[in-house]
């Protein structure tokens, strides 16, 4: 058998070293978007939004990039090994060590790129279209006016909203009050007619609120929502 000449074994362990490391660092951009992404899920108003919490958690968590990630630790595993002394370490070991690097690097990138803006206003934009299906019961926006039994509404589609709040409850005029961007949960009416039964705040940067025709809802639209359709029940026909 001809010897492998020291040319090509150099190119080969540099490439195995370059690949290993462009393999870590895609693992850890991936769990950094998806933990970024997680920060910008309302846990606590499922409800709103879904029949169960696992299909909620099924309709928002970006499992695609939780794949990609565990892809990347394969893929550092499997080349470490290759390395001339990755068959001394056990597979615990070098998955352990893969996962703890990975994940390490993923949580210090993730805070770099929330310090420096990267991907937030894209997840607050999401955020805002998944309060904007009005089929659904959801509207959300910004207060442009408002009296004793409606308000004006501009949402994140830059369409204005006459939505009527004569069947507000206290603590919903309390948050109407206090907050320029809200979450409307209600009836639809009719084109650009809604009926609100109930208003929390949008928790959402107002600097990063951007009306645009373009933007458009994330989730299904047309869907009831039971949980919504009882609200509505209790605040307007008092059942």
């Amino acid at each position: 058998m001809k010897p492998i000449s020291r040319g090509v074994f150099l190119f080969r362990k540099v490439s195995i070293w370059f690949l290993l490391a462009i393999s870590t660092i895609f693992g850890a951009y991936a769990f950094a978007f998806f933990f970024l992404k997680t920060l910008y899920i309302d846990y606590d108003n499922w409800h709103y939004f879904a029949s169960s919490y696992n299909r909620f958690l099924i309709q928002n968590i970006p499992l695609i990039w939780m794949v990609l990630f565990m892809v990347s630790l394969a893929l550092v595993f499997y080349l470490f090994k290759k390395t001339n002394k990755g068959y001394k370490y056990s597979i615990v070991f070098i998955g352990a060590g893969s996962l703890i690097i990975s994940f390490s690097l993923g949580v210090a990138l993730s805070k770099i790129l929330a310090q420096r803006g990267y991907f937030i206003e894209e997840f607050e934009n999401e955020r805002v279209m998944n309060w904007t299906s009005p089929e659904s019961g959801r509207l959300s926006g910004e207060v442009l006016f408002t009296d004793g039994e409606y308000i004006l509404l501009r949402d994140i589609k830059d369409d204005v909203w006459n939505v009527n709040t004569m069947y507000l409850l206290d603590n919903s005029k309390e948050v109407l009050q206090n907050n320029q961007l809200i979450s409307v949960i209600g009836k639809y009416d009719y084109e650009n007619n809604f009926t609100a039964c109930q208003i929390i705040p949008l928790n959402i940067d107002r600097m990063r609120f951007k009306p645009n025709p373009d933007n458009g809802p994330m989730m299904h639209p047309g869907q009831r929502n039971i949980f919504v359709d009882d609200i509505c029940d209790v605040v307007i026909n008092g059942k």
